[in-house]
């Protein structure tokens, strides 16, 4: 941001004080009165403005080799809500908690919430923050069912507390199941404060909505009447819409449920003790007003930009939700919606050019990235014994593998080749012929590019179900989709993770993949 330099200031500040100690009997007598008087407010002018006004144009630190193409160099922040989508008759309410609200909501109340004319934010206690306050959504379950459950020992303390909620219950359990008491009754008081909205958006502190996709699916896409929609987890058999990726219900179906069902919030207040999770228990209570959930995924996605499985089923798909999104992300994608050069809409597959093209790479250690649809162990009882149950639980058994995948648990280095091997013919004679990893890896390559030059349709690149893989402690895990994923450490040298990408086969599954013909929105189902 451009500011006045020191010197300049106090030239300005000596001229303005000059000017306006010219002595009031010389204006009103001066037969130049006109003339002070214009010298004076153009100088005036010219000073307030240079001290007040503020250049909001920055270097846009998303700007990076590998997305030059993707976001703007500079950008002027300075009219963050133009082009905003118009959310009228969308109501969007947001649930938190005491403890996190103050780490957690004010990045919202900075980026996307501050274009949005309306909304609620419901709490399990009365907060302030700045002008936003947060509803209590608790404060009328029954006295009674509060002394039963040991979670609103958690609500108590917050109440009684003189100081910051950190200081008071960070010690204290409770808040997840606490949590699941909110669910139905911001329902209940959703209602009562906007009620006869076309549609209410539930979302967390740590969900983030791209409210551009979110209103044009509304508005032009999405079906009519009592609808419920999500994405889709499972409880026993159960459906119902994960709360952490959002999700949005009709203002047809609101009504239902608080119309039809007597005492909805405290009738369901009853069952939260027994119940895992207050969004279960909202797909309970949606089914009992005659509706069930809706699957809108990958559009309504649990991930995040790190955490995405790029690849086959997320890549032309819009994305309208994220989960477990951290302020500094919320941040960052924020900054990208609005330094991004192509205002279309936001695909899946941008927030991979954005965020995890620029940071592809063949290695990198001390780093899971979050590879685990098959695994590859050793065949000894050792091997098995050391590896992880999850690793174990999704390992290829030795009968099944060819034979690059049994020697995939010696090495990151003969990890790392699992990939490359994906889908090519290897005789194992052959391949045990071969006398060292040198002479293994040049012969991968060469089968590799002959089928490369095969491949005249790009069926086999398109076909790919190997792009990434972590090696851990003899255990080699590969990944049918790419994703970024985070640093991990182990305490020794034997306990490194390490990670890498088949770079030229991801990129050669996006060249054949081709460019999106349009966003593939999905219908609900």
């Amino acid at each position: 941001m451009i500011k006045p330099t020191r010197s300049s200031r106090v030239a300005l500040v000596l001229a303005l004080t000059t000017l306006l100690t010219v002595p009031l009997w010389q204006l009103s007598s001066h037969s130049s009165t006109g003339y002070y008087r214009k010298q004076a407010q153009d100088l005036y002018d010219n000073v307030t403005s240079y001290f007040t006004h503020v250049q909001e144009v920055y270097n846009n630190t998303l700007y990076q080799n590998g997305v030059e193409n993707s976001v703007h160099a500079q950008y002027n922040f300075s009219t963050p809500c133009e082009g905003f989508p118009d959310t009228s008759n969308i109501m969007f309410i947001m649930k938190t908690g005491a403890s996190e609200a103050f780490q957690k909501l004010p990045v919202h109340l900075l980026t996307t919430m501050s274009c949005l004319p309306d909304f609620l934010i419901f709490s399990d206690l009365e907060q302030q923050i700045g002008k936003y306050h947060l509803h209590d959504a608790l404060d009328r379950v029954s006295p009674a069912l509060m002394k039963q459950h040991p979670e609103f020992e958690l609500y108590r303390a917050q109440k009684r507390c003189p100081i910051s909620q950190q200081d008071c219950t960070s010690e204290i359990d409770g808040g997840w199941n606490l949590d699941k008491y909110k669910f139905l009754n911001m329902v209940d008081r959703a209602w009562e404060r906007r009620p006869g909205m076309d549609w209410y958006v539930f979302a967390e502190a740590d969900t983030y909505i791209v409210w551009s996709n979110m209103v044009e699916w509304l508005r032009e896409r999405a079906p009519k009447g009592p609808q419920y929609f999500g994405s889709v987890a499972l409880l026993n058999e159960f459906p119902f819409a994960h709360g952490g990726s959002g999700y949005v219900v009709s203002g047809e179906l609101m009504r239902n449920m608080v119309n039809n069902i007597t005492d909805l919030a405290s009738k369901y207040d009853t069952r939260a003790g027994e119940s895992c999770c207050g969004d279960l228990l909202f797909a309970e209570a949606v089914g009992e007003a005659g509706t069930k959930v809706q699957q809108v995924h990958p559009m309504f996605n649990g991930e995040r930009p790190l955490s995405m499985p790029y690849g086959h089923g997320q890549w032309c798909e819009p994305i309208i939700s994220m989960h477990h999104v951290n302020p500094e992300e919320v941040s960052m994608i924020w900054q990208f919606e609005q330094t991004r050069k192509n205002k279309d809409t936001l695909l899946i597959k941008d927030l991979y050019e954005a965020f995890m093209a620029p940071h592809l790479t063949q290695f990198r250690r001390d780093w899971d990235n979050l590879s685990e649809d098959t695994c590859f162990i050793g065949p000894d009882e050792a091997d098995q014994e050391y590896a992880g149950d999850m690793e174990r639980s999704r390992q290829r058994l030795e009968r099944d593998k060819n034979p690059v995948e049994k020697e995939a648990h010696k090495s990151p280095a003969a990890c790392a080749k699992v990939c490359e091997a994906d889908k090519l013919v290897i005789p194992e004679d052959e391949y045990a012929a071969l006398p060292n990893d040198v002479d293994k890896g040049h012969y991968l390559r060469k089968k590799y590019d002959q089928r490369i030059e095969e491949d005249v349709d790009g069926a086999f690149q398109r076909g790919r179900t190997c792009f990434q893989w972590r090696y851990h402690q003899g255990a080699c895990c590969t990944s049918q989709s790419f994703k970024l994923g985070k640093p991990r450490r182990g305490a020794i040298e034997e306990d490194r993770w390490t990670s890498g990408a088949f770079v030229k086969g991801i990129r050669q599954w996006i060249d054949a993949t081709g460019e999106c013909s349009g966003p593939n929105w999905r219908k609900p189902f």
